[in-house]
């Protein structure tokens, strides 16, 4: 999908915050994909301790607001917790770039979080993740349904899957108006191992996303690609995008 303002093309990634209401980033015109860097994302799977759940939630979601407040470097924070399973969080960090990120690690309100919550967390797996493709519209609801995937691609197929997921992302988020985000990453020392962090309006969103024709496009061209998928519904905690 053509970009409405002229932003630099990267590899495989669109964001709405960074340059139109819809973002979506990929490498339409090859000669400028290398003019600017893509995002720095990051992924954290945390285990909390579940009879400190609701402080962890009040300092984390202080912390979001915080950082989204304060850091025009940040594109996009979103936190969410396995259904069934609350104590297991997922937090996606989007910014600019990797030197946004750093400097979001100096910040007091992050420092403040990650001395609050020290003490509630029982393990910690952080990710460096590279765009594959990022699509959200302009604006979040404060609560919707959240679903995270997590899928290892034939690595001999892995550029053909991204193609077709990045066509997929792009109709779904352009014509569904359920559909307010999806966030495709690859983990930047495995570019096989995918992640997906999505935002449906509701369960309806959902069910009408996965009926439509393009998705099933996707899953027909696909399915021979993916050598195994894990699909989870999360509770959102937090979704959070710049106002500016």
């Amino acid at each position: 999908m053509p970009l409405k303002t002229p932003c630099p093309p990267r590899r495989f990634w669109t964001l709405s915050l960074l340059c139109t209401p819809l973002l979506t980033v990929g490498l339409s015109q090859p000669a400028l994909a290398q003019s600017a860097p893509p995002p720095f994302v990051r992924l954290a799977e945390l285990d909390i301790d579940r009879d400190q759940l609701d402080a962890f939630h009040v300092a984390a979601r202080e912390h979001a607001q915080a950082s989204l407040r304060l850091e025009p470097g940040i594109v996009a924070f979103h936190a969410a917790a396995e259904k069934g399973n609350p104590g297991r969080v997922r937090v996606l960090e989007i910014y600019a770039d990797a030197q946004a990120y750093q400097a979001h690690l100096q910040t007091p309100h992050f420092r403040k979080f990650r001395s609050a919550t020290e003490p509630m967390t029982l393990g910690r797996e952080l990710h460096e993740a590279v765009p594959v493709r990022l699509g959200a519209k302009a604006r979040l609801p404060p609560q919707a349904l959240v679903r995270v995937a997590e899928l290892s691609i034939d690595p001999g197929q892995l550029q053909a899957y991204e193609r077709a997921v990045s066509e997929e992302i792009d109709t779904s988020i352009r014509v569904e108006p359920g559909v307010l985000a999806i966030y495709a990453v690859a983990l930047k020392d495995r570019p096989a191992q995918l992640r997906f962090f999505e935002i449906y309006a509701d369960e309806a969103a959902y069910r009408q996303h996965v009926a439509s024709p393009h998705f099933k496009k996707y899953v027909d061209i696909t399915q021979a690609m993916i050598t195994s998928r894990k699909l989870m519904e999360a509770q959102a905690l937090f979704l959070g995008l710049p106002s500016r």
